[in-house]
């Protein structure tokens, strides 16, 4: 099982079984004891699946859902209830704010793992959710650059950040290394809108090492040159010494640039835009 999967569980031994088998079928597992904090987690790191206690401290396990399906980058997300087999209520709740599944208290770790398990290989299959990066791709992405289409008289920015010679850093360094690179920049990505308290931005995966940002025109500014600075901070610990210093890798023979970040923007003004077509177009690809 891979994936990002956040627990937002007061109880520590309930924590522990989780993380443990979790983890043991291959989950990146992160951990929160209060709604607040697993909120603030979720917004951070865009875990793909959510796992809620019914009795946290601060807040309910519906009120937790609610809050994320406000957000724009987690409304998409999976999220699970672990409630009393008694609570009829905070099922009912949390079925209204969009909890896609429940567990029962107490749960069998085994399934608790094979629901999250299963509810990321269909959300994969499905085109929901990048398998690299853990963000949104595909359909979902296409219907937030409908909504853009719509909107025409709007103070909507679409930002594109595109990692160039990332096919060299590929040849040389693997796979892997390439993917980790990736979901490095999109932790980056939304580690700065979070610290921008931008809840309603969109960010999402178009393919061919590019991400997709929505937000509003007034802070475009600002995000491009966070994580401009924040990437050329990052870039540097993917490489070798070697590359480093020379400021190029060798591919067949031939050099080939470090990995750089390249930003595009489009904003209403920039129209009339009539389909996704015209929007990819303006933006570079």
């Amino acid at each position: 099982m891979e994936g990002r999967v956040l627990l937002i569980e007061d109880n520590p031994i309930n924590r522990q079984v989780l993380e443990g088998r979790l983890r043991k079928a291959g989950g990146e597992v992160y951990e929160a004891e209060t709604g607040q904090e697993g909120v603030e987690i979720a917004t951070r790191l865009l875990p793909q699946a959510i796992i809620i206690s019914t009795t946290l401290p601060d807040m309910s396990g519906s009120d937790v859902a609610r809050k994320l399906r406000s957000i724009t980058r987690t409304e998409h997300v999976f999220i699970m209830l672990l409630a009393d087999e008694d609570s009829q209520s905070e099922r009912l709740s949390g079925l209204e704010q969009g909890v896609d599944d429940f567990v029962a208290s107490p749960f069998d770790p085994d399934e608790v793992m094979l629901r999250v398990r299963n509810a990321l290989r269909r959300s994969n299959s499905s085109n929901l959710l990048d398998p690299t990066t853990g963000l949104p791709t595909n359909r979902l992405l296409q219907e937030q650059l409908r909504r853009l289409v719509q909107e025409p008289e709007g103070s909507w920015a679409l930002v594109r950040f595109h990692v160039r010679h990332l096919g060299a850093f590929r040849e040389v360094y693997g796979f892997q290394a390439a993917s980790d690179f990736l979901r490095g920049l999109g932790r980056i990505i939304a580690e700065m809108l979070d610290q921008n308290a931008l809840d309603d931005a969109f960010l999402g995966y178009a393919g061919n090492d590019s991400f997709i940002v929505i937000t509003e025109e007034a802070h475009a500014d600002e995000l491009e040159a966070q994580v401009q600075q924040a990437f050329a901070q990052e870039v540097e610990r993917h490489y070798g010494f070697m590359e480093r210093m020379q400021g190029y890798v060798v591919v067949d023979g031939e050099q080939s640039p470090l990995a750089s970040l390249h930003v595009s923007r489009i904003t209403p003004q920039d129209g009339p835009f009539y389909d996704i077509r015209s929007l990819s177009e303006a933006l570079g690809g």
